[in-house]
């Protein structure tokens, strides 16, 4: 089970009907998710600030596609969704305060939001070089990549601590690291290693090393040696149904 399976099943989709936001939906993966559950949603809303919803999820009849920033108020009335989902939305924000706090506004009373977040310093690859992959995994998580305006590689343990400081109940905490044996473009350890030659571009040196070390990660791959992981965070939080 990956990723976004998990959180479909952290949604608690437990009845016919329900009303659902993935805010930050990104491809559509966990809406896909969704949609595939034993009792589906009746209207999923598939909310990020560019619409990059794949084709299949898209034109389903049960999906709203909405443009929206997310540091701004969300785009629904007070208390008019059943369930929630932000997954890698936080280390974004300018303040993820205030996102719980939308997110509890337009939750109904006893709605569930699943907040949840990969941990980049976690990352794991298998390398011949551990020395190196420490310090490229290092140079990643403490970069902010040129497209965004921030990130935090270390978002993922600090949820808890968001989750106590808003006025939501805390229903569960969940820790896993899915293994992937692809680096396919594409793939996920394929992203974050292009991650890492980005954050190694100011310096030619580390640059030149990191090239090599993505390199011989292909080769691993090749060989059937090569695994990647990294620890996901996920809450499930509720709004107090009085």
């Amino acid at each position: 089970m990956g990723r976004h399976e998990r959180i479909a099943e952290l949604v608690h989709l437990d009845r016919p009907g329900l009303e659902v936001a993935d805010l930050g939906a990104g491809q559509g993966r966990t809406v896909r998710a969704m949609l595939h559950a034993a009792t589906p949603p009746a209207r999923v809303h598939a909310v990020d600030a560019a619409s990059g919803l794949d084709d299949e999820v898209l034109h389903d009849a049960r999906v709203r596609s909405l443009l929206a920033d997310l540091d701004e108020p969300l785009p629904f009335a007070d208390a008019s969704l059943d369930r929630a989902v932000s997954l890698n939305v936080a280390e974004h924000l300018a303040d993820p305060t205030r996102h719980l706090a939308e997110c509890y506004r337009v939750l109904r009373p006893g709605g569930l939001l699943v907040l949840a977040h990969s941990d980049w310093d976690t990352a794991l690859f298998a390398s011949p070089d551990d020395a190196l992959t420490r310090l490229l995994v290092d140079r990643f998580v403490s970069t902010v990549p040129r497209h965004a305006e921030r990130a935090d590689g270390f978002m993922g343990r600090k949820l808890l601590g968001l989750a106590t400081r808003s006025e939501f109940e805390l229903v569960s905490a969940d820790t896993w690291a899915d293994c992937h044996r692809r680096f396919d473009q594409g793939s996920v350890s394929w992203k974050i290693a292009m991650g890492v030659l980005a954050a190694t571009k100011d310096d030619p040196e580390l640059s030149a090393r990191a090239t090599t070390w993505v390199e011989g990660l292909g080769q691993l791959a090749a060989e059937g040696k090569f695994l990647f992981a990294v620890t996901d965070v996920a809450l499930v939080l509720r709004r107090p149904a009085s």
